[in-house]
């Protein structure tokens, strides 16, 4: 019963604080969803320190949540010898942590640059894997509980996909904004309700 209650606060936090605090910050800033992504925000030239640090903040704190969210789920589904998907609950939360530590910037590329340069480098890398690895830590622990749990596997599953299948279609049409930004948050926030409500009443 505890660790069901842990998921709950946990799952309902994790699903929530990403997409609130971000909506309720762009709301203060002329931000547009449209033309820029969300990494903006870490752009000290253009949103200040207070921005920087916020998102510095906010990041790390999501990955927190989702090392906490999905050790929490192992351990009440007993997925702790499933080692791929161990492994890949680490990978995640690493990811997420240093992205938070790495921030944006439009320096142009240029070899007196190299440092800045390497850096947005390093921080369009890491979005990008982030963006891969959360999916995939999903339907490792989706078709982990299928054999045993066949709705909430195939549900979860369902979820998933068509968070991927629409952030695909978003990216094929607007590029990499912050409104395909939002769409995967949401559904990885959807994913994330779902899961949390599935093994609270189980």
């Amino acid at each position: 019963m505890l660790i069901k209650l842990g998921i709950l606060l946990v799952g309902f936090t994790y699903a929530g604080v990403l997409p609130y605090t971000v909506k309720r910050s762009i709301q203060h800033i002329n931000f547009d969803l449209k033309k820029y992504t969300l990494s903006f925000l870490s752009n000290k030239n253009l949103y200040g320190k207070n921005y920087v640090r916020g998102y510095k903040q906010l990041l790390f704190a999501t990955a927190i949540l989702n090392y906490l969210f999905f050790w929490l789920l192992s351990l009440f589904y007993d997925l702790g010898e499933n080692e791929r998907f161990m492994r890949q609950i680490d990978y995640s939360f690493a990811i997420l942590a240093l992205l938070a530590f790495v921030p944006h910037n439009l320096y142009p590329f240029r070899w007196e640059n190299l440092k800045t340069n390497l850096q947005r480098v390093i921080h369009n890398l890491l979005a990008v894997i982030v963006f891969l690895s959360l999916p995939t830590l999903i339907i490792l622990f989706q078709t982990a509980i299928l054999p045993e749990l066949w709705f909430l596997g195939v549900s979860g599953l369902v979820i998933i996909s068509g968070t991927v299948l629409i952030t695909g279609i978003s990216i094929i049409k607007n590029g990499v904004n912050g409104i395909t930004e939002m769409l995967f948050i949401n559904g990885i926030s959807i994913w994330s309700i779902f899961v949390t409500i599935m093994t609270f009443i189980r």
